[in-house]
């Protein structure tokens, strides 16, 4: 608005009746913006609050994590409960995405595996990634849904300490209720495992057959 003023244009609004043109309406249009914005921060005050809450109950936040599926279903205002009793969480263990899961840290924990040989592997078992965002398809044109796994949606997975019995907020791992599909020594070793990989070199293949004894020191 100050940009259009000093350029000489008005800005009128026949919706809200205000002409910014006049120091009527420019005190109005501030009027509302400054309400605006103490609703929007009083708002986001309130939602920290209530995922601080949730946190430290050891509740997850956000979206569920693929081998785990809500006790619940429908949204805020219409929600049912699926599971008789609720699980630890609100959240329950999906069998074989589960297994898959243990599986893809124990076989990256041993440093014989890579992201694209795990990922195909997923693939492979007929597993499929819990996308929800729109993204551009093989024919070019957007859509949301299930896609095959990559080697960034698979480091996801590995990077994420929910597996293991803990929620994250703020960066801070907190113990969570739900229950785990690996244990805290196996996250951790997957974690180094990881760091040690950041720099390997593209021509390192998961049949080692040499040793790069600058491996993640140079590139």
């Amino acid at each position: 608005l100050g940009r259009l003023a000093k350029n000489g244009i008005g800005l009128v609004s026949i919706t809200e009746n205000i002409d910014y043109s006049t120091p009527q309406g420019k005190l109005f249009t501030q009027m509302l913006g400054s309400f605006a914005e103490y609703f929007s921060e009083s708002l986001a005050t309130h939602v920290r609050k209530g995922q601080g809450q949730r946190a430290s109950e050891g509740r997850h936040l956000g979206g569920i994590p693929f081998g785990y599926a809500s006790c619940w279903t429908g949204s805020d205002g219409g929600r049912v409960l699926v599971c008789d009793p609720e699980h630890d969480g609100g959240v329950h263990l999906i069998d074989e995405e589960g297994g898959a899961v243990t599986e893809l840290f124990k076989r990256y924990a041993t440093g014989t595996s890579t992201t694209a040989s795990l990922a195909l592997w997923l693939n492979e078992q007929g597993f499929r990634t819990r996308n929800t965002k729109r993204l551009p398809g093989p024919d070019g044109s957007d859509s949301a849904g299930p896609r095959l796994f990559t080697n960034a949606s698979v480091r996801v997975i590995l990077h994420n300490p929910f597996y293991a019995g803990f929620v994250k907020y703020n960066g801070e791992r907190m113990p969570g209720i739900h229950n785990s599909v690996i244990g805290s020594e196996l996250f951790e070793a997957v974690q180094a495992t990881l760091r040690k990989n950041s720099g390997r070199s593209s021509t390192l293949s998961s049949r080692k057959t040499r040793t790069y004894l600058l491996k993640g020191l140079i590139r």
